[in-house]
């Protein structure tokens, strides 16, 4: 992105983070709504602010070079991200379930529930260290130019391996082309035409003629064979023909003439226009795809760009910290013996000062109160209340020791009313909450992330209002702002110097009063800050300590642990939101139809968020349930591709093998996901790892070997700022026991397919997989039909059915909608059925007593079901 445009981008949104701060103020002071409806309004707009907020700030901040301006941007996106999530939060609570559906503000912003995406790849990455991504990567950030070539060379053989192919087949269709028509037409077919004129010059090596000559002979064959009816044109004579003696009437049979073709062009331009209009407003309105053409190694190349541009800011960030030791020595050298000189005159003056008004000097502040930092802040006594303070008799052990348990006494009773007001606060909003009434203004005054967004700008409005951003396009640090830091940095390690030399003229000062006064002289005790000792945790023993991290991750991946993953993006997961969910709401406002697919993408996608850059709340582990073929694997996948995630798979079938030696595998798998995260720890059908009882064809690969200790020895070290997650799929979650809900935090449900994902399935599969000039299909009559089959059979079939033979035979047959069906029905042993019914309410029933929120809606029902019958 140019310079110009991240720059205007930022002053826009400057602008809009102004308004927002504002409208937070104005609900700050509102009263708590009475109406639960009113606060879920009110958190939804907000919540759409943040997102576009959100979105746009992290542009700016992946965009954004200059080192003291992108650490500012950097506090703005993470701080706005973690309230936006905080505000997703608030809004679950009040729907009691993962899914939110906040149309009407979607409509008063004119937006669509597309627009509440703010999954951003590649800007929402984790940055490993480019040494690590250069290990992932293949030793490619940092080759020179010979070995960029030969890498080139490496991947473009299996491109030529499949040009070779293609080519291959354009001969062989060539040949039978010809072969047909020579059966049509041997006569002209079988005559060989030979170009003269041909010099032919064959040699083995320079200036040696070969031994046996050779003669190539080059062939031109029409495969088309002419029309017949046209031949007589070529020889019919117009003018012969027509013989008119008058030009007038030529004139008008060649207007006429001119007139018809005109015609007949303006008709043919006019049904082109008519048809791309048409085919315009059904993309436009969804009813009809073009074919995504897909560029090979488009993520990689684009993560491979963010990293250049990360060796860039890293670049500049070593540039800025040279800079700074650079004017740290310059400072030392230039203005230290200048400022050393300046406070030791204003000690000695201050001195001075008590002498002539006192006779007497002022106890030297000590190190522990931070030394003659006191005096330049005016918090040392002033003359009056020293010569008062001298006639004082010094208080006693007994005295200092009661003094100092009454101040004990008042701070514990200033704490013990404080710590009162909050629990009678807590006990109110809990109140006013089980009422169904928040305190938004509370709620928003008490949130640290809106302060932090409040005083960054504060900050920013501050300190740059007299620099002229769009001028440094090249990305220079602010020098005078260099200069300040360090100024006060140096003054404070040389006022600590100074005082240690004036303390021992204070006490020369002392003792030769003292002796003028005929005073026993007595060195006053000097307290120093009490060094913090650094309790040194004892480290683990490292198994693996005497080898690279590079050696570890070839060992998993070529054990096939850790698993190469083929690029696949949210958009591959085809599925429709729930436009409907918003208007079916009940008395108490809650939504009474379930999710659609569309719905828990988003859910996946915000729980993603905490395993990039920024730091913010994720589960440590997630399951996936649902049917067979419902897109389980695939959104891990999804999961691990998007992240640029290490994708290990720790099914049984992969970790049976390392039964003996558990606790190695155990410390190697940690120790790399750590090490190389992002990391997605996969495990496919996880109700295996609990099995109340293993089947006999499943015994020999172990499959509750990893189920005690995925708690205990993978969750449990894992920090809250780890970018690992483990991800579980199952089909069959209720065959396992009680663990599975221990060791998974959070558990989603897939749904079925609604019309509106299985239509845009159908639309997007047949148009992949159909050819391009096939005409329109019925994609909503096939979508009502098959709605209740799984996405994945969906997709099977479709693949199945428009094989290349059937794609061949298009044109002469045309595609019956029957032959879908056929597939189902016929061509498999035993049919594939779409899911019953009474399995999806065995996972809804399974997945009612794991999910958090959806316990919570089933208890407020059956309160809301007892209230009801005691009425009756």
């Amino acid at each position: 992105m140019s310079f110009d445009l991240n720059h205007k981008f930022w002053v826009s949104t400057r602008k809009e983070i102004g308004q927002l701060i504002k409208k937070q103020n104005r609900l700050k002071k509102i009263q708590p709504p009475e109406d639960k409806a009113v606060s879920f309004k009110i958190f939804a707009e907000l919540y759409v602010l943040y997102v576009e907020l959100v979105d746009k700030l992290s542009f700016i901040y992946h965009n954004t070079f200059q080192v003291q301006k992108r650490a500012l941007v950097r506090v703005l996106v993470e701080n706005a991200t973690q309230q936006l999530m905080q505000l997703k939060e608030e809004l679950k609570d009040l729907e009691m379930s993962e899914y939110i559906y906040i149309d009407r503000a979607l409509i008063a912003r004119k937006l669509t529930p597309r627009d509440l995406v703010i999954w951003r790849s590649p800007q929402f990455l984790y940055r490993r260290p480019l040494d690590i991504q250069n290990i992932i990567a293949d030793n490619r950030l940092y080759m020179n130019d010979v070995e960029k070539e030969e890498k080139a060379a490496q991947d473009w053989e299996p491109i030529s391996e499949a040009v070779k192919l293609i080519q291959a087949h354009e001969r062989a269709r060539r040949a039978r082309v010809y072969k047909s028509n020579i059966k049509y037409d041997k006569k002209k077919f079988l005559k060989v035409h030979q170009r003269k004129k041909i010099n032919y010059k064959f040699t083995f090596k320079p200036d040696q003629a070969m031994s046996i000559p050779v003669k190539r002979t080059i062939f031109s064959a029409d495969f088309l064979k002419a029309d017949e009816s046209c031949e007589n044109l070529l020889k019919k004579d117009d003018a012969a023909d027509i013989a008119l003696d008058d030009e007038e009437d030529l004139d008008a049979i060649r207007n006429c003439a001119a007139c018809k073709i005109q015609s007949w062009w303006r008709g043919y331009r006019t049904r082109k226009i008519v048809k791309i209009r048409k085919r315009f407003k059904k993309e436009l309105y969804g009813m009809k795809k073009i074919r995504k053409l897909k560029r090979p190694n488009f993520k990689e190349n684009s993560i491979m760009e963010m990293y250049k541009n990360e060796m860039l800011k890293k670049k500049l960030d070593e540039d800025f910290i040279n800079l700074i030791n650079d004017e740290r020595t310059r400072l030392l050298q230039v203005r230290s013996p200048w400022m050393m000189e300046d406070i030791s005159d204003h000690i000695r003056a201050w001195f001075k000062e008590f002498y002539d008004a006192t006779g007497n000097f002022h106890p030297y502040p000590d190190p522990v109160k931070q030394g003659t930092v006191l005096v330049v802040i005016d918090e040392t006594m002033t003359p009056m209340e020293f010569q008062e303070s001298l006639g004082k008799k010094p208080l006693s052990k007994a005295e200092k020791k009661k003094l100092r348990d009454k101040e004990k006494k008042e701070k514990r009773k200033k704490k013990e009313k404080l710590k009162q007001l909050k629990i009678k606060e807590a006990k109110r909003r809990k109140k006013l909450r089980d009422a169904g009434i928040i305190d938004i203004g509370y709620e928003l005054t008490a949130s640290k992330q809106i302060e932090n967004i409040e005083q960054t700008m504060q900050k920013y409005a501050k300190d740059w209002r007299n620099v002229d951003e769009y001028l440094n396009k090249n990305h220079d640090p602010i020098r005078d702002w260099v200069t300040d830091d360090e100024l006060a940095k140096i003054h404070q390690e040389v006022r600590g110097l100074v005082d240690e030399y004036m303390r021992v003229e204070y006490e020369l000062l002392r003792e030769a009063l003292a002796k003028d006064s005929n005073e026993k002289y007595k060195a006053l005790k000097v307290k120093y800050p009490k060094k913090k000792k650094n309790k040194r945790k004892k480290k683990a023993k490292d198994m693996t300590g005497d080898r690279t991290l590079e050696s570890l991750y070839r060992e998993l991946k070529d054990a096939g642990i850790i698993e190469d993953i083929a690029h696949r993006d949210f958009d591959e997961f085809i599925a429709d939101f729930n436009f409907v969910a918003d208007d079916t709401r009940d008395e108490d406002g809650l939504t009474t139809l379930g999710p659609a697919k569309g719905d828990i993408k988003m859910v996946i996608q915000e729980s993603m968020l905490g395993m990039g850059e920024f730091d913010v709340p994720k589960p440590k582990s997630l399951l996936l349930i649902g049917p067979l073929n419902s897109g389980k694997r695939l959104l891990c996948q999804i999961i691990a591709s998007e992240l640029n995630a290490v994708f290990m798979n720790l099914s049984p079938e992969k970790t049976y093998k390392y039964a003996n030696d558990l606790k190695y595998f155990l410390h190697v798998i940690l120790k790399v996901a750590k090490a190389f995260q992002p990391t997605i720890m996969y495990v496919e059908e996880a109700h295996r790892l609990f099995w109340k009882k293993i089947p006999p064809e499943a015994v020999e690969i172990n499959p509750r070997l990893l189920g005690t200790s995925i708690s205990s020895k993978i969750l449990k070290p894992l920090k809250k700022n780890d970018k690992i997650v483990l991800v579980g799929t199952s089909n069959m979650p209720w065959a396992a026991n009680g663990g599975i809900k221990r060791a998974f935090q959070k558990v989603l449900l897939i749904p079925k397919c609604d019309y509106g994902t299985s239509f845009l399935l159908w639309l997007e599969m047949m148009t992949e997989n159909a050819p391009d000039d096939m005409k329109e299909y019925a994609y909503s009559a096939l979508a009502r039909v098959m709605q209740a089959y799984n996405s994945g059979d969906i997709a099977d079939n479709v693949k199945q059915t428009l094989s290349i033979d059937r794609k061949m035979r298009l044109k002469n047959e045309a595609l019956d909608p029957n032959e879908f069906l056929e597939y189902f029905l016929s061509k498999n042993e035993p049919p594939i059925l779409p899911p019953e019914e009474k399995l999806m309410e065995k996972f809804n029933k399974w997945f009612g007593s794991s999910n958090k929120l959806q316990k919570l809606r089933k208890k407020y029902m059956a309160q809301k079901l007892a209230k009801a019958s005691k009425k009756k």
